[in-house]
């Protein structure tokens, strides 16, 4: 039997992996290393509620328990990105595999000067 690889935050990681981390664990219901993905100054405000993180937390996992909602990535939007923020896009797809809504969900990752310039979540969107 092959053991699944628990995925984690590591040191290092590209922006783009940050981002899909991001979503991957929320979708995997894993809030502790989920809050991992965003800039530090997010993480501390986690557990107060109405913060960034509270609310992407409860609105993404309604959509995910209730309307089986799952993201893939889809781009880099370039003009709208630089060396230390980046904009991507995420296909917002429903239970059935297909896109749901415009279809696509953007996301800004930061390199977090509180955080060893790693590469971590500034905006979410669900």
């Amino acid at each position: 039997m092959i053991k699944m690889t628990e995925k984690k935050v590591k040191p290092g990681m590209s922006p783009e992996e940050i981002a899909t981390l991001h979503y991957e664990l929320l979708i995997e219901n894993n809030r502790e290393e989920w809050l991992k993905t965003f800039r530090k100054r997010h993480r501390e405000q986690a557990d107060k509620y109405g913060s960034s993180p509270d609310l992407y937390w409860r609105t993404g996992r309604k959509y995910v328990d209730e309307l089986g909602y799952s993201y893939k990535f889809k781009n880099k939007v370039e003009n709208q990105s630089s060396d230390k923020r980046i904009k991507f896009f995420f296909y917002r797809l429903n239970k059935e595999g297909k896109p749901q809504g415009s279809g696509q969900v953007p996301i800004h990752v930061v390199k977090d000067e509180e955080d060893n310039d790693e590469w971590r979540v500034d905006v979410a969107s669900w």
